[in-house]
């Protein structure tokens, strides 16, 4: 007798109960990479341009073809994956496509918000762009877009450089200097462009300015040839930014001595914004940034 059938006719004998603490872990850690290996194939599909083969799932998402099937099975039946049983493709489904309820605060939030966007991109021409602070990680809500080719945003998950791109500036300048430390490390800091801020001591610098100043500009810090600038969203009694207002526009057609027009009207929006959005009260409480965090 082989150990495989050993074992499959010993394991019915055994008492029934909690699991062994090895075994724990390792159904653990299986099923943290199904999770994971799940999720890699959503994301596949969602940036995919129409219906993909389980082939095509399989070579994007870098898994075999079995574990490629087996996934999307549980997807399907869960209704984050549409499968066509006649051409055996595969499409996002709803839930994917479309996980929030459509009376989530966020999807009013981005009701209430298009029209300020749409304001400002009209009186500066550039992109406009409404961003929420959820943790240590911004959330971009809406945008409107500039006539130029330009587009700052592709996907929801903003991944800009933290010390290069107004809305990272803005997110860490009300952090503590430890939390700050421990997401950006002891320094110095990654250098994206020769105007990178990398030094710990100049960035703390950088950092009381733009609370002081209450708006944060990063011209071509990030990016070469680029520049945002963006004014926090901020009720008064907490005083901490729930997010941000932003421009990002080519460093050549926001000059500095557009700057200050620039930043005037983000913060007389973002200020109509608190006033005037019911939908942004709800994220007051998402994201840990009460009057204790200073």
């Amino acid at each position: 007798m082989n150990e495989v059938n050993k074992a499959a006719q010993e394991a019915p004998l055994r008492k029934r109960g909690r699991p062994r603490a090895g075994q724990e872990r390792d159904d653990g850690a299986a099923s943290v990479g199904s999770l994971s290996r799940g999720l890699l194939i959503l994301d596949v599909l969602r940036q995919a341009q129409g219906f993909m083969a389980l082939s095509d799932i399989s070579i994007e998402a870098g898994l075999d073809a079995s574990t490629t099937h087996r996934l999307l099975q549980v997807l399907t039946e869960t209704g984050y994956v549409v499968r066509d049983d006649a051409q055996k493709r595969y499409l996002p489904g709803p839930r994917a496509l479309s996980p929030l309820s459509l009376f989530h605060p966020l999807l009013q939030l981005r009701n209430e918000v298009m029209p300020v966007l749409k304001m400002l991109h009209d009186e500066i021409g550039e992109t406009a762009a409404l961003i929420l602070f959820l943790g240590r990680e911004r959330l971009i809500v809406e945008f409107s877009r500039a006539n130029n080719q330009l587009t700052p945003y592709y996907d929801t998950w903003l991944r800009s450089p933290l010390t290069g791109s107004a809305s990272g500036k803005l997110l860490l300048a009300w952090m503590s200097e430890d939390e700050r430390s421990d997401l950006l490390g002891s320094g110095p800091y990654t250098a994206h462009t020769p105007k990178t801020v990398t030094d710990p001591v100049a960035l703390l610098r950088d950092m009381d300015t733009v609370r002081e100043q209450g708006f944060a500009v990063a011209r071509e810090d990030g990016f070469q040839g680029i520049v945002s600038v963006g004014t926090p969203l901020v009720f008064q009694a907490d005083g901490q930014p729930i997010g941000c207002l932003t421009y990002t526009a080519l460093s050549a057609a926001l000059t500095p001595d557009k700057e200050a027009e620039a930043i005037a009207k983000l913060r007389d929006a973002a200020n109509f914004l608190v006033i005037g959005a019911p939908a942004l009260q709800a994220f007051k409480n998402w994201a840990p940034r009460g009057a204790g965090r200073r």
